[in-house]
Formats: structure tokens, C-alpha cells, sequence
């Protein structure tokens, strides 16, 4: 999925705008073994048989419904403490090769073919309102994404006030926001930075600026892409194979930038 291919990060931050219901990552194109979305509201929902509101069909290049595929999420309702944000998962047994659902069921999604999440509108918030309008985000399912996430082939600028971090490969968003961290070089504090998606990778803009200096990008091996696979290892791995490495820690990715100087300084 990495390789020669272009991507762009999407990256929302902050509370969901009233009457705003977000489908997250919103990709054109998610690697044939993706693994989860995130289902944002614009307020705590009512749960219990929220799958019911949900699914998931192939489509033609029209958008027109071929049929729904079955069974594709692990049934497990996953919030937020408050209530607004539901990580839905594909049902990993499918998702990954070679265990006992891929191979009797098969997996959810086949590359090449073209894919529709919905997302009901009768499903109502916790005073008992409707959604109102349905929502759906249409996507291509792309090569299957075998490789793991690798900082050393990152690049970072400093850039008009903001920092811009080209990644060799789209990432897990929520994985993102708590498993990358800003600090100054001598400081022990993690800097408050806002993420956001851009056609060249991610952006990070700081409140206030980021001072002159040499600055430390800390990146947790836990870190995830779209299809499971973190920076420690990857999400098909026969344990068995590696029984040496569990227990021991992996270590957090360093990367330097410098923030030069403005013209007035």
C-alpha cells in the first residue's frame, strides 16, 4: 500500500460541530486489510444495537448498491467517555490473513472493489433525536498494507509557523494523536500541538509558536497505520515466530528539527 503510491492525511481535531456527524479516516482509498473507523457525533448517542444502524455495501463505480456485505464488524460497542466518538472494527479474524474466519467467511473487503459505509439517520442521540440524514463515506479497497510504519523515513519541516511531517504511509488517526509528541530539546514537558491533515502529510500548528531551536518529534512504537500495523510489529505476525521479543520494550522513535529563526529576531 506504501510504496509509489501518493496519500494524504486526514487528521480532524477539536469537538464535532453542531449537526456535524464525521466518518474518520475519509480516504478515497483504504488498504484491502483496513482495520477501523471512527464514528464522531455531535453529541452523546443512545447505545445498545448500534449496529443496526450501520452497514456496509459494495457498490458500483456509479454508487450504485451491488449488495451488503455480511457480517463485517466485531459486534463491540467501543465509546468515548463521552459518548460522541464510536470506534468501529472491522472484524479482525476476517481482516487478517490466514486464521480461521478469513479463510472459512473470507475477508471483508477484496481489492479492487468499491465500498460504502452508512451510517442510519433514524439512529438518535441521548434525548431521543434522530440523526435526521443519513451519512456515508465511498471508498476504494486498495492493496492489502503488509508493511510497518517506519519513522526513519520521515521527513519534518518548519515552515511558516507550523510544522509539516511527511510520513511513508497514512496512519491510524486516534493512534496518532496519543502516540506522538512534541518537546523542546532540554525539556521534558510535551508541547500542546494541533494535528491536521494536508495534501503533503501531516501539519502540526503550536499554541503559542514554537520558539527559535532544536525541537525532539517523540514517536511511541505502539504507533498504528490503517491496517493494525504499528512501528513495534506488524499486525499479521505469527507470535510463535517471535517469542524472543515479547516482554521487551521497544524503543520511542527520536526525530530533530529546528525551528530557525524569523527575520526579526
Amino acid at each position: 500500500m506504501r510504496k509509489g503510491l501518493a496519500f494524504a492525511l486526514w487528521l480532524a481535531v477539536g469537538p464535532v460541530a453542531a449537526g456535524e456527524v464525521r466518518i474518520d479516516p475519509a480516504f478515497e482509498v483504504l488498504p484491502a486489510n483496513h482495520l477501523k473507523f471512527y464514528l464522531h457525533f455531535p453529541g452523546p448517542m443512545e447505545r445498545g444495537e448500534v449496529f443496526r444502524h450501520l452497514r456496509l455495501v459494495e457498490i458500483d463505480p456509479t454508487g450504485g448498491e451491488l449488495g451488503e456485505v455480511p457480517e463485517p464488524f466485531r459486534e463491540v460497542e467501543l465509546w468515548d467517555e463521552t459518548f460522541t466518538r464510536l470506534t468501529l472494527w472491522f472484524h479482525p479474524g476476517r481482516q487478517k490473513p490466514g486464521v480461521n474466519l478469513n479463510v472459512e467467511i473470507g475477508p471483508i473487503l477484496e481489492e479492487g472493489k468499491r465500498y460504502r459505509l452508512e451510517v442510519s439517520g433514524r439512529w438518535r442521540d441521548e434525548s431521543g433525536r434522530e440523526l435526521g440524514e443519513a451519512v456515508a463515506h465511498e471508498f476504494l479497497a486498495g492493496p492489502p498494507d503488509e508493511e510497518q510504519p517506519d519513522p526513519t523515513k520521515w521527513k519534518i519541516k518548519a515552515e511558516g509557523g507550523f510544522v509539516r511531517v511527511t510520513t511513508d504511509g497514512p496512519l491510524d488517526p486516534e493512534s496518532l494523536r496519543k502516540r506522538i509528541a512534541v518537546r523542546r530539546v532540554g525539556e521534558e514537558e510535551n508541547l500542546t500541538v494541533k494535528m491536521e491533515g494536508n495534501a503533503g502529510g501531516l501539519v502540526m500548528r503550536f499554541d503559542p509558536m514554537l520558539r527559535p531551536g532544536r525541537y525532539r518529534l517523540l514517536v511511541d512504537p505502539q504507533l498504528e497505520d490503517l491496517a493494525g500495523n504499528s512501528v513495534a510489529r506488524p499486525f499479521n505476525v505469527d507470535l510463535t515466530q517471535v517469542s524472543e521479543t515479547i516482554g521487551v520494550e521497544p524503543l520511542v522513535s527520536e526525530l530533530f528539527f529546528e525551528v530557525p529563526p524569523t527575520d526579526s529576531e
